[in-house]
């Protein structure tokens, strides 16, 4: 199947961080989430500027119960790619749900501010406001 696949691919070329971030999202669909956060860390180590594998690497440590880990990777997809909205948002569910109010608001309003029609941001800023 495909991590079969990308797991040679990984093999043959090493130092690809694009083979190491899709065997990492198709290591993420079987349930294997360890092995997924380990190829993530591969990705961001090979290429430091790779915002996508440092989203899903914060999304995998805040799966697994790691939310200041996950928040310093979505940090750091954040200064990868300042202009993806979904970045920031994902940073201020992981204070929302830790009762950080202003610190999920702050990441909120800018995951607004990136994109104003965003409704899932919209949404957590009026919970968190109640």
């Amino acid at each position: 199947g495909a991590v079969t696949s990308l797991k040679d691919a990984t093999r043959l070329d090493p130092e690809n961080p694009d083979y190491h971030y899709k065997l990492a999202l198709a290591l993420s669909e079987t349930g294997s989430s360890a092995e997924a956060t380990a190829e993530l860390e591969k990705t961001v180590k090979l290429d430091p500027s790779y915002a996508r594998a440092w989203y899903n690497l914060g999304l995998a440590r805040s799966g697994s119960n790691h939310p200041q880990a996950a928040i310093a990777a979505l940090r750091q997809g954040e200064a990868a790619d300042p202009n993806d909205s979904a970045i920031p948002y994902a940073r201020a569910t992981i204070p929302a749900r830790l009762g950080q109010k202003q610190e999920a608001l702050a990441a909120a309003a800018l995951a607004l501010q990136l994109r104003p029609d965003f409704p899932e941001a919209r949404q957590l800023i009026q919970a968190l406001a109640r």
